[in-house]
């Protein structure tokens, strides 16, 4: 499981966001569609070289009615056919990205506590929404979770809504952009949620103020079938903890390491690197983010059911 539910705070919580947790509450989650016991897996960078999961305990079940496990079918229906409707969405999905700093803590003795109201409330919600089969879109906060479904579900971007402050779009299709293979030029608008795959054969630049990616995207010659040009990404990183830091450099380490595993089974795995960024206003091959909550790295097999256009 990539999300849990925090049993004291109602919270959802990315698995991810444990690399970011100074001492991890084993006894802090429950699955966010029933109030099953999770537990946290593989969250400790120095240690573990996957990314972070949640995972039941031995002989655990859900309970009966939550469709947790049953997403993984729905999920490779998505990549055949449209599976959303006017009436909803038939599992949950991110639809709004909360800027929001807060971070309710546990109480002291929290191992102790029983699932608060807010949680029961959540869970109970999930559980009705579930008998319905149709769901209308959650809060998250970071990026990750929206680049998952839309990897995802690629025959429902034109049609899931989508809401990221201070960038252009209503929907999934309108939000995520494609950095294209050709000579850059400046957008009209310079701020999206771009996404490319990353290049491996040129090392990263890392100093105290950034931290410098190549892109497998840029000026594409079809003559020499090479880039003439690439395009970088420049994680403007210098307000940033060494925690997080360390974070996004294990994250990317790790959707290398999926990407090859993947790529033996299925040639098209790449890692891709989502962020929400600006173009250098001097370099248009140069792109921007300084935030923490707007880049991830994932291995994906991508699949393009609508035209992809240039940003504008």
């Amino acid at each position: 499981m990539d999300v849990a539910r925090n049993r004291y705070s109602g919270e959802l919580v990315e698995a991810e966001e444990l690399w970011n947790t100074d001492i991890v509450d084993k006894d802090a989650y429950v699955c966010r569609g029933c109030a099953t016991k999770v537990f946290p897996a593989s969250y400790d960078p120095a240690v573990n070289k996957r990314r972070p999961y949640f995972t039941l305990g031995a002989g655990s079940r859900h309970a009966p009615g939550c469709d947790v496990d049953g997403e993984n079918t729905l999920i490779n229906r998505a990549r055949q056919e449209r599976i959303g409707g006017k009436d909803g969405f038939p599992m949950p999905f991110p639809s709004k990205l909360s800027l929001s700093d807060g971070h309710p803590a546990s109480p002291a003795g929290a191992g102790a506590v029983p699932l608060r109201s807010a949680t029961l409330a959540a869970v109970h919600a999930a559980a009705r929404a579930a008998a319905k089969g149709q769901y209308h879109g959650h809060t998250v906060k970071t990026i990750r979770p929206l680049c998952r479904s839309y990897i995802n579900f690629p025959k429902d971007r034109a049609f899931l809504p989508l809401e990221i402050p201070g960038v252009w779009g209503s929907t999934y299709a309108e939000l995520f952009w494609l950095i294209p293979n050709r000579k850059p030029a400046f957008f009209n608008n310079p701020r999206h949620l771009f996404h490319a795959p990353l290049r491996w054969k040129e090392a990263p630049v890392v100093s105290d103020t950034h931290y410098e990616l190549t892109l497998c995207a840029g000026h594409w010659d079809s003559a020499t079938r090479g880039y003439l040009n690439l395009c970088r990404l420049r994680v403007d990183w210098s307000g940033w903890s060494d925690a997080r830091r360390y974070a996004l450099l294990h994250e990317i380490s790790a959707a290398r390491g999926e990407a090859v595993e993947q790529a033996r089974r299925d040639s098209q795995v790449k890692a891709w690197v989502f962020f929400v960024g600006t173009q250098d206003r001097l370099d248009p091959g140069l792109f921007h983010v300084d935030d923490a909550r707007f880049i991830c790295c994932l291995a994906a097999r991508m699949a393009w059911p609508e035209r992809q256009l240039a940003p504008a």
